[in-house]
């Protein structure tokens, strides 16, 4: 379809506006796109909007301050007969107007309890804004009234400083600082114009430019601001990163030995607080020194990570943790699994542990293991140590019985069935 060229201009200038309107009034995607990671920016939105609710708690405190400091000093003037009405209306009218601003900034923060979305910091917003509109017209009515002709210099200074302490509160957000400045400088403005004030054109090009210098300065507070958050962001991630490095095995990618045992210590108390039963498999392969002399150590590493990938594969429960305790020693940790299902799972281990097979050459190599298993419904009366120990017995039985079994240790049978039997 054909459209007159007219029209293309107009749509394109329509366009225009309302690119520069949405990047005043939605600026939070532009700016995150700009400065942020993208698997940061949810965190990041959030972060913004609670730091912008802890920055309006002293804005709140100096809007009413700056009030009391204009019209305190001079309480004959302004409590005087023909102003005395007038200032006690526009003073409820500030106290209310900080009264919904300090509301919007606790209604924030409870909704943000209840829910982690929905926070876009409305209600952070409704609240600055109304604080400022109060200000800015309870300015320009005072401009207006003939009774208060003698005080614009003094309102102008206060005026002024409440918008640098809202640029330093609201800079990482432009939306919110146009939202603040606008309605308290606009006002009073056009109060000066209506007057046919001797300086209003000048009142007008310096509320011109201190608005667009505060924006223009807050662009650079808002860069600043979004680059500590992205920094910070990427410095938790890689100490995280680090600390979970920490905890494997390099070879494996296995848990290692230090993990399991803080692991083992608190799925051990865990277990003693839910009444729940704990059980471990320990599992060592059989004759891998051999498998060493023989093929060598890289056949013997290629063997260590297919065991691990057998056991990632087996055993996926979230609560499960998979560990190198030893040079070819494996464990696992099963919380709340009782006795039977642990032997019915290391047995079908054994298995899947048989059909390992690595080529070398023409050879194929195959390895087996052996397993003990423990399981204890744990009281105060007992300790890791024990659990381990008798999964290690049971390890022991194992490999004392010929290798390539599932064994568990004559106590730890008894010690089951009377738990078993008890919880019956």
């Amino acid at each position: 379809m054909l459209y007159p060229q007219g029209t293309l201009r107009n749509s394109a200038s329509t366009n225009r506006k309302e690119i520069i309107i949405n990047g005043i009034i939605d600026d939070i995607g532009s700016i995150m796109n700009t400065y942020i990671k993208p698997k940061y920016q949810q965190r990041a939105s959030k972060q913004l909007y609670q730091d912008l609710a802890t920055r309006s708690f002293p804005g709140v405190v100096f809007y009413v301050t700056a009030w009391a400091a204009l019209i305190l000093p001079q309480y004959s003037y302004f409590f005087a007969t023909p102003r005395i009405y007038t200032t006690l209306t526009l003073t409820a009218i500030i106290t209310f107007a900080s009264l919904i601003r300090l509301l919007s900034i606790f209604a924030y923060r409870a909704r943000c309890k209840k829910s982690n979305t929905g926070c876009e910091g409305k209600f952070l917003l409704i609240g600055a804004t109304v604080s400022s509109t109060a200000w800015g017209f309870c300015s320009a009515y005072l401009l207006l009234t003939p009774a208060f002709q003698g005080i614009a210099t003094q309102l102008m200074i206060c005026t002024i400083g409440i918008c640098a302490g809202g640029l330093a509160s609201l800079a990482p957000s432009q939306r919110f600082l146009v939202f603040f400045l606008a309605p308290m400088l606009v006002p009073s403005t056009v109060a000066l114009a209506l007057l046919d004030h001797p300086f209003s054109n000048s009142q007008a090009a310096l509320s011109t430019l201190l608005f667009f210098g505060m924006l223009g300065i807050s662009n650079i507070q808002r860069k600043e601001y979004f680059n500590a958050l992205n920094s910070q962001y990427q410095l938790e991630e890689k100490s995280a990163l680090l600390a979970e490095l920490s905890t494997l095995d390099p070879l494996t990618g296995l848990k290692n030995k230090r993990h399991f045992e803080e692991k083992l210590n608190d799925e051990f108390h865990r277990a003693i607080r839910d009444s729940k039963p704990i059980s471990l498999i320990l599992i060592d392969l059989d004759h891998f020194k051999q498998v060493n002399d023989i093929y060598g150590h890289l056949i013997g590493d290629e063997c260590l990570k297919e065991m691990s990938r057998t056991l990632t594969t087996k055993f996926n429960r979230s609560m499960d943790t998979l560990a190198r305790v030893g040079g070819e020693e494996f464990a696992v940790l099963l919380p709340t699994l009782p006795h039977d299902q642990a032997m019915i799972l290391a047995d079908k281990l054994r298995r899947q542990i048989e059909n390992i097979s690595i080529r070398y050459g023409d050879e194929t190599i195959s390895i087996t293991a052996s397993l003990g298993v423990a399981t204890l419904y744990p009281t105060g009366d007992n300790n890791t140590h024990e659990l381990f120990h008798r999964a290690d017995v049971a390890l022991y039985e194992a490999k004392r019985q010929g290798r390539n079994r599932v064994a568990c240790a004559p106590i730890l049978d008894l010690a089951v069935k009377r738990a078993e039997k008890k919880r019956a």
